[in-house]
């Protein structure tokens, strides 16, 4: 890890992904029907998911992504973690890894 990571190390620490509430925006279940996401789906990459930190923005934003194996899946999730929520901006699944 660089110096210049430790501010994600810091605000992963801070807010705790597994309890923190999720919001999404509207534009996302416009969205929904057409590329067949599962909000259950991003909803568990954003709780349990990898961060590249290669990825991420100062101050707050997060690129996320999990792979689910039996649909054959990537989930990647763009998303602004708050002092108390944890905004959804943007999702686009992947087929494979």
């Amino acid at each position: 890890m660089s110096y210049n990571d430790i501010w994600v190390e810091c605000l992963l620490r801070n807010l705790n992904r597994k309890t923190a509430e999720v919001t999404f925006p509207p534009h996302l279940f416009d969205r929904k029907e057409y590329w067949n996401l599962d909000l259950d789906k991003i909803e568990e990459t954003v709780r349990t998911g990898k961060v590249s930190e290669n990825k991420c923005e100062k101050p707050n934003k997060f690129c996320l992504s999990r792979y689910f194996g039996k649909e054959n899946l990537t989930y990647n999730v763009i998303a602004i973690f708050h002092q108390n929520f944890i905004e959804v901006r943007t999702v686009w699944p992947r087929k494979g890894r």
